[in-house]
């Protein structure tokens, strides 16, 4: 098993990660629901990450999980990347919201209170709702192997497309259904759309940052806690998706235009197995 494991390091993390999120989200959220408490997702997010160390460790043994946990706290990254995850992202999902007819004129401005409330919602986001426990997974793991085999652009787009695939149970659930499109062509497709724009920038900012998996958390958690916060700021345009995803296709399409679909990713070492000498993964 672990011979097969090897061969196929990406199908098999692919597989590992879909198999616990499906089951999870199929028996404990559909069939059985679990209380609606905040945490109650959390452990079928696990998933990716579970899948990611399971591989590291089949691939690379205890130096290549070593170098994916090291890549989850790699802090040493130019101001500018915080910027852009901090400021940056919501930014961008405010601006479109705005836009939306309408959605201007219900504009309400947030409390003292909500503000103060802020970082910590954002931080519950970033750890029990999906961004640490995914991107170890999609950016730490397949991400670097995707790049290698199939090229920066289409090694992002496939990584895009197998991270919506890995949402699709949940289109069952109403509840996250009703925030994520619907259970319909136009809400799924506009979610893969999306989760390929995004997967750009994230490769984008993975590659320009040596490899740092906190930096693709923190765009994942910007992303996540901008969709909850324009929905209070703009009532008229809550759980509007297609303005945000709209702005991040445009700034998708940017990034690939002025990186010449290179993304900022350079040629780099082979990686790292079990039986040979293990490689930084930038």
């Amino acid at each position: 098993m672990v011979d097969l494991l090897r061969r196929r390091p990406l199908v098999s993390y692919f597989v590992l990660a879909f198999a616990w999120t499906w089951a999870f989200v199929i028996v404990f959220l559909i069939l059985f629901p679990l209380p609606d408490i905040i945490v109650r997702t959390t452990p079928g997010d696990l998933g990716p990450l579970i899948a990611a160390i399971v591989m590291s460790w089949v691939v690379a043994g205890r130096p290549g999980v070593g170098r994916l946990l090291k890549s989850m706290v790699q802090w040493r990254v130019k101001l500018v990347w915080y910027a852009i995850a901090l400021v940056g992202i919501p930014a961008i999902y405010i601006v479109s919201i705005a836009l939306v007819p309408g959605a201007a004129g219900s504009f309400k401005a947030p409390s003292l209170g909500a503000v103060v409330l802020y970082p910590v919602l954002y931080l519950l986001l970033g750890t029990v709702g999906g961004p640490l426990t995914e991107e170890p997974g999609w950016r730490g793991f397949a991400l670097p192997r995707l790049q290698r085999r199939w090229g920066p652009l289409a090694g992002t787009v496939i990584l895009g497309l197998m991270w919506a695939a890995w949402h699709l149970p949940n289109y069952f659930r109403p509840d996250w259904a009703t925030v994520n499109g619907g259970l319909s062509w136009s809400g799924i497709g506009t979610f893969a759309i999306a989760a390929v724009a995004f997967s750009v920038v994230l490769t984008w900012a993975y590659n320009r940052t040596n490899g740092s998996v906190l930096i693709a958390i923190l765009i994942h958690a910007s992303i996540n806690f901008s969709q909850g916060l324009t929905g209070d700021l703009f009532p008229a345009a809550k759980n509007n998706e297609v303005a945000p995803v709209a702005a991040f296709v445009v700034l998708a399409l940017v990034i690939v235009f002025a990186t010449r679909g290179r993304l900022g990713y350079k040629a780099a070492d082979p990686v790292a197995t079990a039986t040979t000498p293990a490689y930084s993964i930038p």
